[in-house]
Formats: structure tokens, C-alpha cells, sequence
């Protein structure tokens, strides 16, 4: 019989995916491989048993098929990813009934424009700061529920971060612990604001402490804003924080921190003449350094999911996938070194089969558009497989929406690990 591989679980790259198997103990994945490759390239075929009698059995072309093998799989936490500079900022904080509690929060410089020199707002006895505000840009797509009232608090950084430095999501920055700014708000990410005079697109507007306001505005004009090294190392950035509860599931949005209306504004006015200003330090992507920091909490997670990252192993018939660095599922092949007492093999397709619960998708949980496997050595470092850099189209992992699974294809590095060209340390599912 023929068995497949099924997984159920919501996915995320911020979203979250269950991985089930109804059927089986045990997972299993359908790889289908035939034992001589020259007999059907040739298209042989037996066209009677006259001269079987005389031939010798060595000489006998032997063909066979496998179609399944064991797999073990169980859940497991992730590190970290790397996180600084991407396009898009995860923000939020979601309470998943399945998952828990994860939280996606922002470090982010603030930086004059095109590394302008000798920066000054005017004559400071001349100026009056109305407000500072800082806006973030909403991206379109998000996952979980956004009509509920999330919140976000901001934190002065004291702790440097670099444009040239590598930053992961699990560490944080120290910072001031007095929030500078919190703001509760229902995240419309589709909703244009008409501000400043102007129609602008989505984006998130959080008033800053006057005090705090105060202290950059009186620095215009001294050495502290000459140039951008000099700010830097006065002000050295914003840790942009997610509230601890929404009311409700609550959600992970997207911020754009590349686009001009990611920014830290300046409102104020002139004495002497009455005129309104504005002047802002930006997130240019180009120069300015920035991070997510994800955090998750899988206290309150159902009892399968802590059941298997407290044993560490074993093999069940759910296991989960989590984005942000979430989870991952272990893929273990303990039998295969046994097929090479068949004799020679060739494979004819490597195929992995992984079926998420349709009863965990929905308009607010879509699933991932793509899952990833990644190979794992003896020192437990990953590296992805060969057959993913011969035809990334071929390798797949995109999500099919008809019979809602996902499907990879490694039949070289299946044929290496036979071989023993590729040692066999399991994989981890993505």
C-alpha cells in the first residue's frame, strides 16, 4: 500500500501550520524508486521465458519498487533567524488558541536624510516644538484577527546597533525601561490617513513624550546633529514594543521601515513669524540599522505541542510548524540504509508529501505559501539540498491549494544518502 506523509498545523513565516497524520503511527513519505534505471530508459520488456533455462541468475536484470519509508518526526523549538534590514518589519502581538503567545517587536536607528551635515531646525530661542510623532508605514498583509485593540509602547535605546553588524530575532537591546510613548489602536492596515493637508498612505501615528521631544529638538544646530555619526552616538535609536495583551486574539501586522512615511516628525513654529514646520529623521534603508526581536510563550500552547518540546523526540502523529522562529518539525529516516541490501538503486523521484489540517485554515490563518527543508550534518548545522539549487521550480514546497499540501522533491540528495555521499542526520521541516 502507499502511505503519504500528512502534517496539520497553521503555518507562518508569521503564521503557524499543524502537521497530522490520521492514517498512520508512524509518518511516512512516498518516495518511488526502481532498481535498475537502464531497464525502463530502454523501455524493456519480457516477451517470453524461452532461454531462462540456460542463463545464468547473476545475468538476470532484476527490477523492484519502493514506494514508502518510516519517517519519524516530532516538534521542536527554533534558535532565532537573522532579522536586520528586511524589507518588512513584523509588530504585534497574537494569542494563538493553538500556539500561544508570540509577540514581534522593532530596534530601529533614526537618521538624518542623505547623511545631510551641520542639521539645525533654526534658532532654537526662535522655535517653539509643538509635537514629535512617529509614524510607521503599514504594509497590506497581516495574520490573525486586526479588528481587535492591540497597543505599543517606545523605549529609548542605550545600546548601539551597527548597518554592518548581523542581528537575530531572539536578543534584545538594552533600553530605558520609561516608555517614551504608548498608544492603544485597531490596526488598519488598508485605511489611507488624510494628514498634514494631504491624503497619505496607511500608517501608524504615535504621539512621543514632549519631554523626550524636547531633548532631540534642543540639540539642533550643536555637534550632536552635524552629521549622522555624531547623532548616533547621541541618540541611538528606538526599541518599538509590542503590548503584552490584545483585547482578543489580536495580530501580526507588517511595517514597511524602508518607505518615507517611516519616520521620527518634528511639529513646530516660529515666533517670530508664526510659519508651521516640519523636519524629520528617517529610516533609510540604505544606511540606517534595524532589527525584529520575536519572542514566544508556549506555556498556554496545547498540550501535544509542550508534551513534545519536553521530550525532545519520539515520533507523533501531529507536529507543528511556527514562523518568526517559532517551531520546526524534525524529519528523521532511520530505515533507508537497509534498501542498499537490494542491490544497486537508482531513484526515479524523491518525493515528500506534508497535508495541512484543513480545519485550522481559514480567512484570518491562511496558509504559508511555502515550506523549506533544510539538511542536517553532524554537527547539527543546516545546509539546504542539492536538488534545491539544480531547479528551484522542481524542488517545490509551495503550497496546493486543491488537496491543501505541500510537496518536495530531494530525489538526488536521497540518492546520495543511499550512496553514503551524504550522511543521514534527518532533516528539519520549515
Amino acid at each position: 500500500k502507499k502511505h503519504r506523509c500528512w502534517l496539520t498545523d497553521k503555518i507562518m513565516t508569521f503564521k503557524r501550520l499543524r502537521i497530522f497524520n490520521p492514517a498512520l503511527q508512524l509518518r511516512t513519505a512516498k518516495f518511488f524508486l526502481i532498481a535498475s534505471a537502464f531497464v525502463i530508459a530502454s523501455g524493456c520488456t519480457k516477451e517470453s521465458d524461452i532461454g531462462l533455462d540456460v542463463q545464468p541468475d547473476s545475468d538476470l536484470i532484476q527490477l523492484g519498487v519502493e514506494d514508502t519509508t518510516r519517517l519519524i518526526t516530532y516538534t521542536q523549538r527554533e534558535d532565532s533567524v537573522r532579522s536586520d534590514e528586511p524589507p518588512v518589519c513584523l509588530f504585534g502581538t497574537q494569542l494563538d488558541p493553538i500556539f500561544g503567545k508570540t509577540s514581534a517587536g522593532i530596534f530601529s536607528q533614526f537618521i538624518f536624510a542623505n547623511n545631510t551635515q551641520n542639521n539645525t531646525f533654526g534658532t532654537l530661542s526662535d522655535l517653539i516644538l509643538d509635537s514629535t510623532v512617529l509614524t510607521l508605514s503599514y504594509r497590506t498583509d497581516f495574520y490573525g484577527d486586526t479588528t481587535q485593540q492591540q497597543s505599543v509602547s517606545v523605549y529609548q535605546m542605550t545600546e548601539s546597533i551597527a548597518k554592518d553588524s548581523v542581528y537575530y530575532s531572539n536578543r534584545a537591546k538594552q533600553f530605558y525601561p520609561t516608555a517614551i510613548a504608548t498608544k492603544s489602536f485597531v490596526p488598519h492596515p488598508l485605511t489611507k490617513l488624510v494628514v498634514d493637508g494631504g491624503t497619505k498612505a496607511a500608517h501608524l501615528r504615535i504621539p512621543l513624550d514632549p519631554t523626550f521631544g524636547q531633548l532631540l529638538f534642543s540639540q539642533s544646530g550643536t555637534d550632536n546633529m552635524l552629521n549622522n555619526t555624531n547623532w548616533l552616538n547621541f541618540f541611538k535609536g528606538l526599541y518599538i514594543a509590542p503590548g503584552t495583551n490584545p483585547s482578543g486574539e489580536g495580530a501580526i501586522i507588517q511595517f514597511s521601515m524602508g518607505d518615507s512615511l517611516t519616520r521620527l516628525t518634528f511639529y513646530y513654529r516660529k515666533i517670530s513669524t508664526g510659519g508651521s514646520f516640519k523636519n524629520s529623521l528617517y529610516t533609510e534603508v540604505s544606511k540606517a540599522a534595524y532589527y525584529n526581536y520575536y519572542t514566544h510563550d508556549y506555556t498556554s500552547a496545547t498540550g501535544d505541542i509542550q508534551t513534545q518540546l519536553n521530550n525532545g523526540s519520539g515520533s507523533y502523529q501531529q507536529v507543528y510548524l511556527h514562523g518568526m522562529a517559532g517551531l520546526r518539525t524534525k524529519i528523521e529516516m532511520p530505515n533507508i540504509a537497509g534498501w542498499n541490501n537490494l542491490g544497486p538503486i537508482a531513484i526515479n523521484k524523491a518525493e515528500l508529501i506534508i497535508q495541512a489540517d484543513p480545519t485550522y485554515i481559514d480567512a484570518m490563518h491562511a496558509a504559508n505559501s511555502k515550506l523549506y527543508l533544510a539538511v542536517i550534518d553532524s554537527g547539527g548545522e543546516t545546509s539546504v539540498p542539492i536538488d534545491l539549487f539544480d531547479n528551484l521550480a522542481a524542488f517545490g514546497g509551495g503550497f496546493i491549494s486543491g488537496p491543501q499540501e505541500y510537496r518536495i522533491n530531494i530525489p538526488r540528495h536521497f540518492l546520495k544518502m543511499l550512496q553514503g555521499s551524504e550522511p543521514n542526520y534527518g532533516f528539519y521541516l520549515r
